[in-house]
């Protein structure tokens, strides 16, 4: 597809979906083993530190907006070839996905160990924090994987434009 609005659609998904991955990254490989020894106590660490610096930048509103405009793009290549539309059929259900556990991360685990009155929950925390590291890890696997199937995308899109552009003109 031709479009300038199509490639700043692919370009923007790709931003969004890229920034929301680099938090997630960020918080599976720093933050949730940080978690891991003495857990109470690093919770209060992470209370603390959420009432100077939040990190609803990387969530909010980026990555929402990026799978929003991935399946905008998807639905304007209805015609385009199917591998392309698999390609961002895959990162639209990736994303999903990656969303969903990170909502259940936020209101399952986050809420009642880190944001919350922490002896409450202290008994809990050691278990929630095991459930965060692994779902981390299929959040990172899913997510990364959406950004690879939209950058893929991204490059065959390029590349189909070339092709447009070097087209011989025929009488």
């Amino acid at each position: 597809m031709n479009s300038k609005l199509f490639k700043l659609l692919l370009a923007f998904a790709l931003f969004g979906i890229a920034l929301g991955f680099f938090g997630i990254l960020y918080e599976g490989v720093v933050y949730g083993p940080k978690m891991l020894g003495n857990s109470p106590a690093r919770m209060v660490f992470w209370k603390d530190f959420y009432l100077v610096i939040s990190p609803m930048i990387y969530y909010l509103p980026w990555n929402p907006l990026g799978m929003v405009t991935t399946i905008i793009a998807y639905i304007i290549a209805r015609r385009r070839v199917l591998i392309f539309r698999k390609r961002l059929l895959y990162a639209i259900l990736l994303q999903e996905l990656s969303f969903i556990i990170t909502v259940y991360i936020v209101k399952g685990i986050d809420m009642k160990t880190a944001f919350t009155d922490i002896s409450q929950y202290a008994n809990l925390i050691p278990h929630k924090t095991m459930l965060f590291n692994f779902l981390s890890i299929v959040r990172i696997l899913a997510s990364g994987t959406a950004m690879i199937c939209l950058f893929q995308a991204n490059l065959e899109n390029a590349a189909d434009n070339k092709l447009q552009e070097r087209k011989p003109y025929s009488l």
